[in-house]
């Protein structure tokens, strides 16, 4: 088994066995957020850093956004100016709906269910951005798709496991030449017609994130997201949330 797979199971574990007090924020169990604004702290090949949002809307609607800037120097910030070697801005419209809500309104002949809405079941669907940290035009736009189910207390502890699609950036430390983004009219740049190389087929990204809710309004998420391309992300963002 490979160590992102292990991270996955490991982050599903916690998440079932956490025991939560029902009703401790006066929320229904299944009642949870999709209004937020949270800063988001990850590791994967670098230390990234983003912001993100999530608007509802009329009826089960949302919509939610984010930009993350990848492989930033913010350790470092004191000795030098600020930098990234690229960040993602996504921006999707989602809906939400109970797993009993929406199998209960499935019926074959007679027979139909009645279950509770023990979890919920969402998808996005919009774009995502590459912008890159060079003199080079290198940005490109492609569809995302996220869907998932969210599970757990809303007045403790939650759990979100989710599918994330679309294309990627492909694993190659040389996919920016910063000497080149730095002298773009030196005799060995001028000749090079640099591309940045995406994925041909979509990256299916595995993702689980924990969340406990300190309070009405404040959350902090602990996450993990495995790639085809790239190398696990584990996160830690913090979320002002209704």
């Amino acid at each position: 088994m490979s160590l992102k797979n292990l991270g996955l199971l490991i982050l599903l574990f916690l998440g079932l066995i956490l025991n939560s007090k029902e009703g401790r924020l006066g929320k229904e169990p299944n009642e949870y957020s999709y209004a937020n604004l949270g800063i988001a702290f990850s590791y994967s090949d670098g230390d990234n850093l983003g912001l993100y949002a999530s608007v509802p809307l009329p009826g089960p609607l949302y919509v939610t956004t984010s930009r993350t800037a990848f492989n930033t120097n913010i350790r470092s910030l004191d000795n030098e100016e600020a930098s990234f070697e690229k960040s993602v801005t996504d921006l999707r419209i989602g809906a939400h709906i109970g797993i009993g809500d929406l199998l209960n309104s499935i019926s074959i002949g007679s027979v139909s269910l009645n279950l509770d809405n023990f979890v919920d079941v969402y998808a996005e669907v919009g774009l995502r951005s590459f912008s890159f940290d060079t003199k080079f035009d290198n940005d490109k736009s492609f569809g995302n798709v996220v869907t998932g189910i969210r599970y757990g207390d809303a007045n403790n502890w939650e759990g979100k496991i989710f599918l994330d699609f679309s294309k990627e950036v492909l694993a190659n430390e040389e996919f920016v030449n910063y000497d080149c983004a730095a002298n773009p009219n030196s005799d060995i740049c001028l000749g090079q017609d640099f591309i940045v190389d995406f994925s041909n087929d979509m990256d299916i990204k595995l993702g689980m994130d924990i969340i406990y809710n300190v309070n009405k309004y404040f959350g902090i998420i602990l996450g993990l997201k495995s790639s085809e391309y790239l190398d696990s992300e584990y996160g830690l963002n913090f979320q002002i949330q209704i």
